[in-house]
């Protein structure tokens, strides 16, 4: 009996063990269930609870979007800017720690009010006065007798004998007018000095026929005034035909002193400024002038306008080619808000400038800029006297700006023109159209430093994509916006293996 009852015993205590383990572990089990499962909800709140002040593309964090969805620009999601992320939700500025500021190296100078006469220093060339030219060409057709020892680059004064001319038009003529003139009818003396015009013979000649009553076999060419000498075609034992040139000959005295003006300075010089034109070499080095031209034309490559100024050369120091300095004294006087030229970046479309707004703030404003004197720039819109802006540091600041996808402050009223973009090109494969937007296998788009990818762009309307199917081969002409890359053109191209 004490066996069985020992056993019973002990087989119900062996049951409580397995139970209470039992019962442990689940307990366990649900209580690290609902901790997880109040983390996971904790966590979800901590997400869900942010609040998104809009969607944007990390490529172009300057175009923004109410709604989520795949970006226009890139093969990708649009991705969520956040309250904290944005300064509390103030997207018109950056932040920074003022504790940095001065580590960062950021620099800010107050925005003023100038008063100035305009003063351009600029580079220029003296060149040769075309004005000054005298071609010698030959009035009929002649043999060359002689030449004196002259080449191109001598130096020849007024009169100075250059070369020697046989005419066989010119001798019968001079033989009948000759006759005319020891008989004395006035009428015919005059129809023969016509006719010896007529044949290209000058004044000078027919005036010394008459004189010595004999005819001349040969006329000898002299220089019409001083000068240098451009060039020289003719050659003793030459034949030259009517109207072949012979010589070429360049005054020296005046010169003209070329200048280069870029087109943003272009307002600060007028005709009649008077001008300082300092060349290395010439004696003296300082030389005075006035401007006398601005040329109506625009080089495209430089984006220059010449400027033309005429300078005596009395002393024939001043030597075409020499390399000047000119300093150009404006004579109109002007009043305006300015800046440093160092504070302002310029994008290509517009300049911006970055405001100070104080407690670690910067704010992108746009700007209308004027006429650049010394190392100031005139601020014709866009800014208020006494704003503080960053002459140090802008960069960093636009680069922070254009990441947390800051909005550029525009001006209220723009007096800007904008330039209108050249398209940058290239050449891909069209792999999708839909939506009004087109996806593109492109190579590099060189004059935008873009290297090849797969990306989707937003077409500028419909017709773009007129014609064009999905495996196309296709030449890409896109603009550059602030919207982002906008593809204006596809022309179908044969796909080369």
């Amino acid at each position: 009996m004490n066996i069985k009852r020992n056993l019973l015993i002990g087989l119900a205590s062996l049951l409580l063990l397995l139970a209470g383990i039992y019962l442990g572990r689940a307990s366990i089990t649900s209580h690290n269930g609902i901790s997880m499962e109040m983390e996971d909800s904790e966590t979800s709140e901590k997400t869900d609870g942010k609040k998104v002040l809009y969607w944007y593309d990390p490529m172009f964090p300057q175009q923004r979007f109410e709604q989520p969805g795949p970006s226009p620009f890139m093969d990708m999601d649009l991705v969520p800017r956040y309250a904290e992320e944005n300064g509390g939700g103030n997207s018109s500025t950056v932040k920074i720690d003022p504790a940095m500021v001065q580590n960062l190296g950021i620099r800010t100078t107050p925005v003023v009010t100038t008063k100035a006469t305009s003063r351009l220093d600029v580079t220029g060339l003296v060149a040769f006065n075309d004005r000054a030219l005298t071609r010698l060409q030959s009035p009929a057709s002649a043999f060359v007798a002689k030449v004196w020892p002259l080449a191109e680059g001598d130096t020849v004064t007024a009169g100075q004998p250059l070369l020697r001319l046989r005419v066989p038009a010119w001798t019968g003529a001079q033989h009948e007018w000759l006759a005319v003139l020891n008989r004395g009818d006035a009428e015919l003396i005059a129809a023969g000095r016509e006719r010896m015009l007529s044949l290209g013979m000058p004044t000078s000649l027919i005036e010394s026929i008459e004189r010595r009553r004999k005819p001349l076999d040969t006329w000898t060419v002299v220089a019409p005034h001083d000068g240098i000498i451009r060039r020289l075609d003719a050659r003793a034992g030459m034949t030259l035909m009517a109207a072949n040139a012979m010589v070429e000959i360049q005054s020296i005295n005046p010169v003209w002193v070329e200048i280069a003006v870029p087109e943003r300075q272009l307002e600060q010089v007028a005709r009649g400024d008077l001008v300082d034109v300092t060349v290395q070499g010439a004696i003296p080095a300082l030389h005075k002038g006035q401007v006398a031209e601005i040329l109506p034309l625009l080089d495209q490559a430089s984006r220059t306008v010449p400027v033309r100024v005429i300078m005596a050369n009395d002393n024939g120091d001043l030597r075409p080619g020499m390399s000047a300095r000119i300093l150009i004294h404006g004579m109109s006087v002007q009043q305006s808000l300015a800046v440093p030229t160092a504070a302002l970046l310029h994008t290509g479309k517009r300049a911006l400038v970055m405001v100070d707004e104080g407690e670690g703030r910067y704010r992108p404003q746009v700007v209308q800029p004027g006429a650049e004197i010394g190392e100031q720039t005139l601020i014709l819109d866009g800014l208020e006297q006494g704003q503080m802006v960053v002459v140090s540091g802008q960069f960093l600041l636009d680069s922070e700006a254009s990441l947390q996808g800051v909005g550029v402050q525009e001006l209220a009223v723009s007096n800007v023109h904008d330039m209108t973009e050249a398209l940058h090109y290239a050449e891909g494969v069209v792999e999708q159209i839909a939506d009004g937007k087109v996806k593109l296998k492109h190579g590099p788009f060189e004059t935008l430093g873009m290297p090849g990818m797969t990306m989707r762009f937003r077409l500028a309307n419909e017709r773009v994509a007129s014609g064009i199917a999905e495996g196309d081969g296709v030449r890409i002409g896109v603009s550059n916006t602030d919207a982002g890359l906008i593809v204006e053109s596809l022309e179908k191209q044969e796909i080369t293996p």
